[in-house]
């Protein structure tokens, strides 16, 4: 159950860092790899475990050649990899979690692309002052870490953004900037629902 809460929180957070900065920290991934090593260890998962790096691999491969096509960016490629790993037996439904979360997303995003931007502008705005005291504010570091390492110039993305489109299209749906690091923990949290289920 510890194992699932902290990896549910962690999850939370590379959604959050992916909305307002587009990034996804190393730091988060690594600490998401050996989170299952431990969760391995005291048994909370039962599959073997060179398997699951082999099906996570394979996974960090084929998201690869996608993101040189550009059709997937780097922080997702390095993101789906732990996420295959804690997936294990439920990984067809979490790429249907996924799949599906994703499409809403870029549904959202291309219907309301400005009003999005305006409330990341918003947040982001009230967190800059927060980058002075970056001592004292432990926490934010840990949970919001990009704020710090992205240059004031490049804070904010996705102005384009406040073109508002008119009609749907699969075009503008391929041009536009989508932080699917959000689709992708939201995959994450359906396994953990799914396993929390299947306990009780």
């Amino acid at each position: 159950m510890v194992i699932w809460g902290i990896f549910s929180i962690v999850l939370l957070i590379i959604a959050l860092n992916d909305f307002l900065f587009f990034r996804i920290e190393d730091e988060n991934i690594l600490f998401l790899i050996g989170l299952y090593v431990v969760s391995w260890i005291l048994g909370v998962s039962e599959s073997n475990l060179l398997m699951s790096f082999f099906a996570a691999s394979v996974a960090f491969a084929l998201a690869f050649v996608m993101n040189q096509f550009n059709w997937i960016g780097g922080g997702d490629v390095k993101f789906l990899f732990p996420l295959v790993l804690f997936a294990e037996n439920n990984l067809f439904d979490f790429i249907m979690a996924t799949s599906f979360a994703g499409l809403i997303l870029a549904i959202i995003y291309i219907a309301a692309s400005g009003k999005i931007y305006e409330i990341r502008v918003k947040i982001l705005k009230k967190l800059r002052p927060l980058r002075k005291n970056q001592n004292k504010n432990r926490l934010l570091n840990i949970v919001l870490l990009s704020l710090n390492r992205i240059e004031e110039s490049k804070l904010i993305r996705g102005r384009n953004g406040k073109q508002k489109r008119k009609t749907f299209s699969w075009k503008s749906l391929l041009k536009q900037e989508i932080p699917y690091g959000i689709a992708l923990s939201c995959g994450g949290l359906w396994v953990v629902l799914e396993n929390l289920l299947a306990r009780w």
